[in-house]
């Protein structure tokens, strides 16, 4: 057998060709490179890396994904254990290539673990990159709306509930009003429509609260932000839509995402890298 050696070409300002013609937008010589994030999803998770490609389509922005260890239910115990394995996980993201920022993608995860040790195990894969952390970006997301008094929504359990609550009042926010679906396993905490979610945030939506927040990435919060804010007249912020701000701030991207809420729509810095 001869197998021919085929060089590769310049690939030209058309872009590269795919089956059926052109894919993607012309490459330009000399233009600058997309930003590229690295998402680290719970091994369970069935929501965070469709809702990043759902609210980035469009958008030159890459999107390069890894999974760290978890076993439900979704528990403070389960959730602490996390941590362990994600330096791991975030080194598995494109070795030896460019990230620009890390996205861990667990809110109570964060939460049960505690930041700094998140902080640490990032570091110790991907030196000197950003990260962001949905607990942490929605914090930076209320600051850059000028909210202090919000109503939170979540799936879980009390005992992670009153976690996320403290974390949220530590951080300098008004816990209003506070429900939750009470769900222990993530394929229930997935399997939530949108609409239960838009009628669930109405609910808490009280006269007191400037916001709302809907928290955990493995809940599709993101397809509930348009309706609830119609319905709500005030700002919505979710699990999945800030860790996609704060980490397109934190590489620079400033051009604004419709369709899923106030806060991508402003899009612009968040907090110092």
């Amino acid at each position: 057998m001869i197998v021919r050696d085929l060089p590769i070409g310049p690939i030209g300002p058309i872009g590269p060709i795919g089956p059926i013609g052109p894919i993607g937008p012309p490459v330009k010589p000399g233009a600058p490179e997309v930003p590229r994030i690295g998402l680290v999803v719970p091994a369970t998770d069935q929501v965070s890396e469709a809702a990043f490609a759902e609210m980035l389509a469009g958008h030159p922005v890459s999107v390069v994904a890894s999974r760290v260890a978890f076993e439900n239910p979704v528990v403070m115990a389960t959730l602490s254990r996390m941590v362990d394995d994600l330096s791991r996980a975030t080194a598995l993201l494109l070795p030896g290539g460019r990230i620009d920022v890390v996205a861990f993608s667990c809110t109570s995860g964060t939460v049960a673990a505690g930041l700094d040790r998140v902080a640490r195990a990032i570091e110790a894969a991907k030196p000197g990159v950003p990260f962001t952390t949905p607990i942490t970006a929605a914090v930076a997301a209320f600051r850059r709306l000028g909210v202090r008094r919000i109503a939170v929504l979540t799936p879980y359990v009390d005992e992670v509930n009153e976690a996320i609550h403290a974390f949220l009042t530590a951080s300098g926010l008004e816990v209003v009003e506070f429900g939750s679906f009470h769900l222990r396993t993530e394929p229930e905490i997935a399997s939530v429509p949108p609409e239960a979610i838009v009628a669930a945030g109405r609910s808490i939506a009280v006269p007191g609260a400037e916001a709302v927040f809907i928290s955990c990435t493995g809940l599709q919060g993101h397809a509930a932000i348009a309706a609830l804010e119609a319905a709500t007249g005030r700002p919505v912020v979710t699990s999945n839509q800030a860790q996609v701000w704060e980490a397109l701030s934190l590489a620079g991207y400033g051009r604004p995402l419709h369709g899923f809420g106030r806060l991508l729509q402003g899009l612009g810095p968040a907090r110092a890298a």
